[in-house]
């Protein structure tokens, strides 16, 4: 390379032309070379996804230690949602009342399971149905059992949740033949109901069998009227910093891989009930005879009336057996070969599927047997659920 060529000879003659010493030109130099090879900037992280969550509700939907969220379904798919998005799910507990005007102020981003009040069904993003809610009747064992609210006498006082509609009865309640006595949360309602305060309450499936065996339910009856259900869904804000799209679409990614799912059978029980015809003279069962029925040990739940206990096939059996009689397969067998040997006792009626159960439940009022929530209608009477 010559001298007229060489890059310190040229670096000279420019730093002559601009009056600049020749340290200040080789530092623009290498500052210009830094900037031109900077790695490109990273995109800006989402904000953290603002949660409301009901102060009314309770397990399994979300437990509350010492008035903060613990753990619960609506916990975990909150922070999957905010996972889903980049982000990180940031929780602000809130009276129920308040969730959606909330929501309508850009006060938060996100609220799920609750019931949209009309008010608000147009002014928030909604999700589609992710599952459903099973709205039950219960009642104090001092109250009347009933296979229907037409058989509740006109001005009944029925548990509510302060804020929460009931679409199915919203007619009952306008017109006063049902009248509300709303609890600040679902907790409440079940003492109240403990304590007689009112004699029928509505409670969801899945809270119910949360709370079996608890205190708050030892003074409950164990019948059960299904009244309808409600959609779990979620609402987004439509000031929300993350794009309300984006939330609404991620909601539907974690239903459609089985996410949502998964968080069914973590925290809740199947929706799994024990079943008599309307016709039948049985009200009521607990556990324990249920286990003696099923197992040979008792053969009547009243003086004058054998009960015919079936069993059917399906998904149902494994459930009925760990769920309610608290045995394995094995074990179910085992209690009835003893009792089979020299045809003493026959052990209950096999039927193929829970289609020819409800079937055969209907023919017969002295039958008892379990089925599926899904499948129990008008015709049927739950006299225990799991």
């Amino acid at each position: 390379m010559t001298a007229l060529h060489h890059p310190d000879h040229a670096r000279h003659k420019l730093g002559r032309r601009w009056g600049l010493p020749r340290w200040r030109l080789v530092s623009m130099v290498c500052m210009s070379a830094a900037l031109q090879t900077s790695p490109p900037v990273l995109a800006q992280t989402p904000p953290p996804l603002r949660v409301l969550l009901p102060q009314s509700l309770s397990a399994p939907f979300i437990l509350w230690r010492d008035n903060t969220p613990a753990e619960g379904l609506d916990l975990d798919l909150v922070r999957a949602v905010a996972e889903h998005l980049h982000s990180r799910a940031e929780l602000q507990p809130m009276p129920r009342a308040r969730v959606e005007s909330a929501l309508e102020q850009g006060e938060a981003d996100l609220a799920c399971n609750i019931v949209p009040s009309p008010r608000y069904e147009t002014s928030l993003r909604w999700s589609a149905p992710l599952f459903d809610l099973n709205l039950m009747l219960v009642g104090h064992v001092s109250a009347a059992p009933v296979d229907a609210l037409g058989q509740l006498a006109s001005g009944t006082v029925l548990g509510t949740l302060q804020g929460h509609p009931y679409p199915p009865l919203e007619a009952l309640f306008g017109d006063g033949r049902l009248k509300r006595d709303d609890a600040l949360s679902e907790d409440r309602l079940l003492r109240k109901l403990a304590l007689n305060r009112h004699p029928y309450g509505l409670l969801s499936r899945q809270v119910l069998s949360w709370h079996a065996g608890s205190e708050s339910m030892s003074s409950l009856d164990q019948w059960r009227l299904p009244v309808g259900s409600q959609a779990y869904r979620c609402a987004v804000s439509p000031r929300s910093r993350i794009e309300p799209r984006l939330v609404l679409e991620a909601l539907e990614q974690l239903q459609q891989r089985g996410r949502i799912e998964q968080l069914l059978t973590r925290h809740t029980k199947p929706a799994l009930a024990v079943v008599v015809s309307t016709q039948s003279s049985v009200r009521r069962i607990n556990r324990q005879q249920l286990s003696e029925l099923y197992t040979g040990q008792r053969q009547q739940l009243e003086a004058s009336t054998v009960t015919a206990p079936l069993m059917s096939a399906g998904p149902e059996r494994l459930q009925f057996l760990q769920g309610v009689l608290q045995l394995s397969a094995g074990q179910y067998r085992s209690s009835w070969a003893a009792q089979q040997f020299g045809g003493r006792r026959s052990p209950p009626l096999e039927l193929r599927d829970a289609e020819s159960t409800k079937s055969h439940l209907q023919r017969n009022a002295n039958a008892i047997g379990y089925l599926p929530l899904s499948l129990v209608d008008a015709s049927l009477r739950v006299v225990y659920m799991p």
